[in-house]
């Protein structure tokens, strides 16, 4: 993990804190980082199963008002199924692309309905 022991503190400074973080590992490492850079009231999902471990205590490492969602959709094995189903040609995904810089505008949308199919946003 390319970071500094002062990253989250950084980050905080200069932002005011994440309003989301999306942890797609979820090691011991990134789970502090996503912790150190919230804002009070941030929402932090942890979607990867890297082994890691967030105590969760009140204070603790998480900002006042934080709330944390574990994202699940299935097991390997049904992943593995459904990655088959997809080469196969029998599955067939609807997606709606959005620039980083747009993800509220994304979250918005999928709140109202207003997304055909999965909001995937791309770096840059």
């Amino acid at each position: 993990m390319l970071t500094r022991t002062d990253t989250a503190t950084v980050l905080r400074r200069e932002t005011g804190g994440a309003d989301a973080v999306l942890d797609f590992v979820g090691s011991d490492p990134t789970l502090s980082l996503a912790a150190g850079v919230l804002r009070p009231g941030g929402v932090l999902a942890i979607v990867g199963s890297g082994g890691g471990k967030l105590t969760v205590t009140k204070p603790g490492p998480l900002p006042q008002g934080a709330s944390v969602s574990l994202p699940f959709w299935g097991s390997g094995r049904e992943l593995r199924e459904v990655i088959a189903l997809a080469r196969a040609g029998s599955v067939r995904v609807e997606t709606e692309q959005f620039p980083l810089g747009a993800a509220v505008e994304a979250f918005a949308r999928l709140r109202a309905g207003q997304v055909g199919g999965r909001a995937v946003l791309l770096p840059g």
